[in-house]
């Protein structure tokens, strides 16, 4: 009786997977777009109105996550960003906190197996954020994502974890000054600076020793 019951379901869900692919071969035959975001916003309201566990909400919608992620693959979208934890839900309860980076470091390691989704479709996994506002584990994590899945290249899958968009600026303009700073050092050094390296900053220059 157990075995007829496993091997309708193992026919039903073969004959679901005939019919997606099938579905996704007449959605792919119009314009597909090259990027999809995910916001993962209202885990914690969806639980709470289902009156769930702490927590289950999370963990339901990174399920529904990798769902979404499986049907972007099948119809070939190239670049996938997901929007997963804000600079400011660190302002959340150290206990969900926790929680949080725990749920997030078990599942960046998921994505290390072998028969991850993203060994499945090729997919290159990349973060994006300050991962030094992580705990090291979790940084240690997202950092051997990121190595394992260089060599993938059919897709791109963007995580943005310990991120604000102003943040974002900062970050980005801080590292333009710093690399031009490196060139003027570079021509300085041969002569060609016309003394911009001496420019302090305050609106004074220094007076380089003769």
């Amino acid at each position: 009786m157990m075995d007829h019951k496993e091997n309708q379901d193992s026919l039903t869900s073969n004959l679901a997977n005939i019919a997606r692919r099938c579905l996704f071969g007449v959605l792919s035959m119009g314009p597909i777009p090259d990027h999809i975001a995910f916001i993962m916003d209202g885990n914690r309201r969806y639980s709470r109105r289902l009156k769930l566990e702490e927590g289950a909400g999370h963990k339901i919608g990174f399920t529904a996550l990798m769902s979404m992620l499986k049907y972007c693959y099948e119809l070939e979208v190239k670049y996938i960003t997901v929007y997963a934890f804000s600079i400011d839900n660190f302002k959340r309860s150290p206990e969900e906190v926790k929680f949080l980076m725990e749920l997030i470091q078990e599942k960046i390691e998921v994505l290390l197996k072998k028969d991850s989704i993203v060994n499945q479709y090729g997919v290159r996994v990349h973060f994006i954020g300050d991962l030094r506002l992580l705990d090291d584990s979790v940084r240690l994590a997202a950092e051997k994502a990121m190595a394992a899945t260089a060599g993938n290249s059919k897709a791109v899958l963007s995580i943005c974890i310990a991120y604000t968009s102003t943040n974002e600026i900062v970050n980005a303009v801080q590292q333009s000054c710093e690399e031009k700073w490196d060139e003027l050092r570079i021509l300085d050094s041969c002569g060609a600076a016309y003394g911009l390296t001496d420019y302090t900053g305050n609106g004074h220059t220094t007076e380089k020793t003769q």
